[in-house]
């Protein structure tokens, strides 16, 4: 009798996964359409650039933080 039970909520989990995948596909296409920016006619607004400069400076933090994290806690400061 559990047997059944359990088998029987695992296909309806699997359902439901199956159904929020399917009924949330439309909603990501739909948003992706209003990620356009609005221009506005007239007004001359500056070129889009790319980030690398924040990627580099974002990583470069990142492996700061690291290399803080991760040194060696018995080092004296009598070297």
């Amino acid at each position: 009798m559990m047997r059944v039970r359990q088998s029987r909520f695992r296909r309806l989990g699997g359902l439901a996964v199956v159904a929020l995948a399917l009924l949330g596909a439309p909603l990501s296409a739909r948003a992706q359409d209003e990620e356009k920016l609005f221009r506005e006619p007239g007004i001359i607004f500056m070129d889009e650039r790319k980030a690398y400069i924040e990627w580099i400076a974002g990583s470069l933090i990142g492996l700061v933080c690291l290399l803080v994290a991760f040194k060696n806690p018995r080092r004296s400061h009598l070297d």
